[in-house]
């Protein structure tokens, strides 16, 4: 299976995708969209020519992959392919998590077909032809148990974040001679268990899978108007405008959400559609060389399940900014916190550090470790913390923030999210309490505490 790989923007073609043969029933499904006043477009038609490729008397690819970004169309490809798949007496099932999308689907081949039995109740939509096909919705939480298909549609795949449905629906195809799997989708998230498996087996050439992914190259720029022309592939057609996308564009960024922008319209995946803590690019423009700590104060956290821990230390610099460096990131199962803070001590000690704060909930059995005699320790949490996660953020991108030998929380940042508390406010928060954060934890304590020193209290005589 050779894959193409499309650098024309407006093109059409997919970024990642399968190459089109030579022997394609799509000529058939576009008669039939002609028939239902659909004209394809160049990306639809592409898609059509892949997907319904013939190896003797079957279909080539078993599974087929569309996956492209919201607004260019992807429904659109479904009608025609239906309506043929109907004509031939083939038996349909179509789901999404989002029942209103094969809804859609079902409404628009419905009315093409006014002499069948058509069945449009809630949860009962379903149409039946005198030559044995049928197209039928179904709901991923009662599955398809029982029921038989040559073709099954599965809509919005991001959404399944486990295997259930997909178990439950594949004998569906057993009966049939010729079956084939439709998944539509746009770009995921790491949680898009699915989704993610069905594309690592696309990339890796599996046999029987046909992947198209229709997305902005991953070296883009969030705005980078050659990514949006790579994931919109209607641009250019019907309404689809670089002008609309500017102004989704504009409202996510104004928003914090770009994200959002990101998954929707360029289909590229991201850890999480919570906004990020901070863009990669704020942080990267953070690193540079540092003076030799001041009186710096120290973060630490530890992640709930042991398995690991992290000290930040962060002091201010003689030009005004703050500087910060990592002192640990350790993991274990689970870690000897004695062990660590044996290590930290004298390192702690040498460096001047000052203060120290820790969260009381995760952190105390090794903040316990520094004596109160000797450092100012403080529990930073609740509003305390969601005011440094704010106060983080902004010294990164107004440029008073800089880092040195932080790598650790370079790789940590893509997993923490600004999570909404109410109204505006919000609080660094992990994607996935699974996956440790510690060193941006531990980072946004210890700047907190380097931009915020503690008013001594006054004597009394």
């Amino acid at each position: 299976m050779n894959l193409a790989v499309s650098v024309e923007s407006g093109s059409g073609l997919p970024r990642i995708g399968v190459l089109p043969g030579e022997n394609s029933l799509s000529p058939e499904a576009l008669k039939v969209a002609y028939r239902m006043g659909i004209v394809p477009r160049p990306w639809q038609q592409y898609a059509l020519d892949v997907a319904m490729e013939r190896s003797g008397d079957a279909f080539k690819y078993r599974e087929i992959a569309i996956i492209c970004s919201r607004q260019n169309g992807k429904t659109k490809i479904l009608t025609p392919r239906i309506g043929w798949a109907l004509d031939r007496g083939r038996r349909i099932i179509h789901t999404a998590q989002n029942r209103l999308l094969p809804r859609k689907v079902f409404v628009e081949v419905a009315k093409h077909y006014p002499q069948s039995k058509v069945r449009y109740a809630n949860g009962q939509e379903s149409i039946e032809l005198p030559n044995g096909g049928s197209y039928m919705i179904v709901a991923p939480q009662r599955g398809a148990r029982g029921e038989s298909a040559d073709d099954l549609i599965v809509d919005e795949l991001r959404e399944m974040e486990d295997f259930d449905f997909i178990a439950a629906a594949e004998p569906t195809l057993t009966e049939s001679e010729d079956p084939q799997v439709w998944y539509l989708s746009n770009a995921g998230t790491e949680k898009s268990l699915v989704l993610n498996d069905l594309r690592m087996r696309g990339i890796a050439q599996a046999p029987g899978i046909a992947y198209m992914e229709w997305s902005a190259d991953p070296e883009y720029a969030v705005d980078d108007r050659r990514g949006w022309l790579q994931a919109n592939p209607s641009i250019g057609h019907g309404n689809n405008s670089l002008d609309k996308l500017q102004a989704l564009f504009d409202r996510y960024q104004a928003a914090g959400e770009l994200a959002i922008f990101e998954t929707e319209h360029l289909c590229r995946w991201v850890q999480s559609m919570q906004p990020r803590l901070v863009a990669d690019v704020i942080w990267q423009q953070a690193r540079k060389p540092l003076e030799p700590p001041l009186r710096p104060s120290m973060g630490v956290s530890v992640h709930p399940s042991g398995r690991q821990a992290s000290a930040v230390i962060s002091w201010p610099q003689s030009d005004g900014s703050i500087g910060m460096r990592v002192e640990a990131n350790v993991t274990g199962d689970p870690i000897d916190l004695n062990k660590l803070a044996a290590d930290l001590l004298p390192r702690v000690k040498a460096a001047g550090v000052r203060t120290v704060g820790y969260d009381g909930w995760t952190d105390q059995h090794l903040a316990r470790h520094f004596d109160e005699k000797v450092y100012a320790v403080e529990n930073i949490h609740g509003q305390e913390f969601a005011n440094a996660s704010e106060r983080f953020v902004r010294a990164l991108e107004n440029g008073s923030l800089h880092w040195e030998y932080a790598d650790s929380i370079s790789d940590q940042l893509p997993y923490v999210s600004r999570k909404q508390t109410t109204g505006s406010a919000w609080i660094a928060d992990p994607t996935d309490t699974l996956r440790p954060v510690t060193a941006v934890m531990a980072a946004i304590r210890a700047v907190w505490l380097a931009s915020n020193p503690r008013v001594a209290k006054p004597a009394i005589y």
